[in-house]
Order: structure tokens, then C-alpha cells, then sequence
């Protein structure tokens, strides 16, 4: 009996100062995938079984010193993650692209959305790594989407249109095929993108004209100024002189500018061309007895006429005798000329006609 007591005793004895021991010497540490030994350490035990060597997973454990034992614990290290929104997810993608995890560290995570919501991470750390999400549950995600900008445009109108890309595939182009100023933005999903609104300036294209020397005589229509692409308006007036002219475009794509005469004439009317009518006879202009002969009452003075209107007559005809011989001559001189061409022509031939049968009774 007292054998057993005394076993009990020191049993006893033994034990307080062993839990003593273990309630003073509790520590505790940070998985580091590092071996976690205790000084003066002679042997180690988890809660099940005994250890070759020093711990390295998380868990709780003993260690047998000189003194007694040592409880520690290696606990997971924690790990913050940071979920964002994958604003390059898509309908049709896998759950696991529609987040993106940020977090300090080499580690290899899959992240998983549980029914409720919650991430937890499906790994190979064996529990020894605590990932803690942020947001814990996907409602509490914030849904961002891409904002497509663009700087401000200024350009010149070209004739097939202007093209402004977004830089992204899946959105198509802007094309602006006129001159003018304009508000716009990319025609994008507004489930995953923001397109913010820019401007747009395009400038008319500027022709320059070297116009033909537009002009008319006073009293008729102006030429027809307008052309496939524009019109030419001339200041307003009939009196001779130079009027400005000025290109008004049809389209709004482009500006014309003159820089080759830029005025349009009015002229001196044509002078009129008088008709065989109203010719003045000059015999009848010099001459004045021939219209009225009877006005003169003395036979001097009819006598006296008589002499003017013979020396005038006389001179006149002389004018157009000089006129009509002048025209006989050189007719006369034609005719001579063809006549004497005509018979050498048939002298000429009678000859070779006789030589040909001369020699012709000669052979």
C-alpha cells in the first residue's frame, strides 16, 4: 500500500512541476516552411505521435528538455489578399478569371467562390499558409469597368473619311466621312467599358482656283460661274469697270480659294457695225444740185452747179475707174498666164506623142 502511494506521489510530484513547466514555457510561432527547434531541445512529440526531428508544419508540440518539456505551437502564416475585379472577364470565361488576387509573397493560389459567396483558396500549403481575402464574399467586389479615353482630334477632311481606333480589338472604330466638329465616344459593351467622350475637328480641305479672265461687254449676260463643286459670285454691277469675285463651295468638305484672277471685266459695248442702208451717198453729201435742182433761179447758178457736178462727177469716176481697171488687169493677167501654161502644156505632149511613133516605125 505504501508502494503505490508512493508511486502516486511521485507521479504527482512529477507532474505538477511538468504542467508548471508547460504552462510557463508556451510559445508560439509563424509558419516559415522552416524547421522550428527548441534550445537544449532532446526530443520532440506532437499530440499523437513522436517526432524524428524538429517540427515544420503548423500544429502543437512538445519538446523534452533537460528541465522538462516545452509546449509550442506553430500557427499559418497570414496572408492578405486583395480581390479586384477582372475587367477583362468576359460572359462565357471561367469563375476563377472573373477576379484578380493581389498579395506580398511567392505563392501559388487558386482562388474559390464558395455557395454563400465567401473565397477560400485551394492550395498545397496544407493549411500552413492563412490566405485572408478582401473582401471576404464576392458581393462586396466592386464592379469596374474599362474607361476608353482619347485625346481631343484636329485634322484635315480626306476624301475617304477619317478612322480613330480605341486600341482595343473588340471595339470597333469611329469613322467621320465630313468636315465639321463632333462629340463622340466609342460605341462599347457598357457591361465591361466606360468610353468617355472626346472631340472631333475636321477641317475643310482648301482648293486653290486659278480661274480663267471671266468678262463680257456691257448690256449682255454674265457666263455661266458655276462648276461640279462650286459657284463664283462677282460683286453686283453693270457699269464698266472690275468686279471681285468670290468661290462659294457646294460641299462643306472643302474651301475654295481664288488666287488667279480674282475679278470679272465689264467692257465698252461692241461697236455697231453700220448697215449698207444707211450708208451716206458721198456724190449726194458733196453735191446738193442732184437733190433739188429746181431751187436754183438763174441759169448762172445752174450753170455753176452744172460745172461742181461735172468735176465731181469726174473725179468719182475717175476714183472708180482707177478701182474697176485695177481689177480687170489683174484678171486679164490670169488668163494669159493659164493660156499660155495651156499650150506649152500640149506642146509639150503632141511632141512626146510623135516621138513615141517615130520610134515606134523604127523598130
Amino acid at each position: 500500500m505504501r508502494r503505490i502511494l508512493g508511486v502516486f506521489m511521485a507521479l504527482f510530484m512529477c507532474c505538477v512541476p511538468i504542467g508548471i513547466q508547460a504552462e510557463e514555457e508556451v510559445l508560439s510561432f509563424e509558419y516559415t516552411g522552416q524547421k522550428i527547434e527548441i534550445d537544449g531541445a532532446k526530443g520532440y512529440y506532437s499530440t499523437t505521435e513522436s517526432l524524428e526531428d524538429a517540427p515544420v508544419d503548423c500544429g502543437k508540440y512538445f519538446a523534452v528538455t533537460g528541465g522538462g518539456y516545452v509546449t509550442f505551437e506553430i500557427n499559418p502564416k497570414k496572408v492578405l489578399v486583395s480581390v479586384n475585379y477582372n475587367k477583362d472577364w468576359r460572359e462565357g470565361d471561367s469563375e476563377e478569371k472573373k477576379y484578380l488576387c493581389k498579395f506580398d509573397g511567392d505563392y501559388e493560389l487558386k482562388l474559390r467562390i464558395l455557395p454563400n459567396g465567401d473565397f477560400v483558396s485551394f492550395d498545397r500549403y496544407d493549411g500552413n499558409i492563412d490566405f485572408q481575402f478582401e473582401p471576404k464574399n464576392e458581393k462586396d467586389v466592386p464592379v469596374g469597368k474599362t474607361k476608353i479615353t482619347h485625346s481631343d482630334v484636329e485634322v484635315v477632311y480626306y476624301e475617304d473619311g477619317y478612322k480613330i481606333d480605341s486600341g482595343r480589338s473588340d471595339i470597333e472604330p469611329i469613322l467621320l466621312k465630313d468636315a465639321g466638329e463632333y462629340i463622340v465616344s466609342f460605341d462599347a459593351d457598357s457591361r465591361y467599358y466606360e468610353s468617355i467622350p472626346f472631340k472631333v475637328t475636321i477641317l475643310p480641305k482648301t482648293i486653290e482656283l486659278q480661274l480663267p479672265n471671266y468678262q463680257k461687254h456691257v448690256g449682255e449676260k454674265d457666263p455661266i460661274l458655276e462648276t461640279d463643286g462650286y459657284i463664283l459670285i462677282r460683286e453686283p454691277g453693270e457699269e464698266i469697270g472690275n468686279y471681285k469675285l468670290t468661290a462659294q463651295s457646294k460641299s462643306k468638305n472643302y474651301i475654295y480659294e481664288i488666287v488667279a484672277n480674282d475679278t470679272f471685266a465689264v467692257l465698252d459695248s461692241k461697236q455697231q457695225s453700220i448697215r449698207p442702208e444707211e450708208k451716206k451717198d458721198p456724190l449726194v453729201s458733196i453735191n446738193p444740185s442732184n437733190k433739188d435742182k429746181n431751187k436754183y433761179a438763174s441759169a448762172t447758178d445752174m450753170e455753176s452747179n452744172k460745172d461742181i457736178e461735172t468735176k465731181v462727177d469726174k473725179e468719182s469716176q475717175k476714183t472708180e475707174t482707177k478701182v474697176v481697171t485695177g481689177v480687170s488687169n489683174l484678171t486679164t493677167m490670169y488668163l494669159s498666164l493659164m493660156t499660155i501654161s495651156l499650150f506649152v502644156a500640149m506642146y509639150i505632149m503632141y511632141i512626146s506623142v510623135s516621138y513615141t511613133h517615130l520610134r515606134a516605125h523604127e523598130t
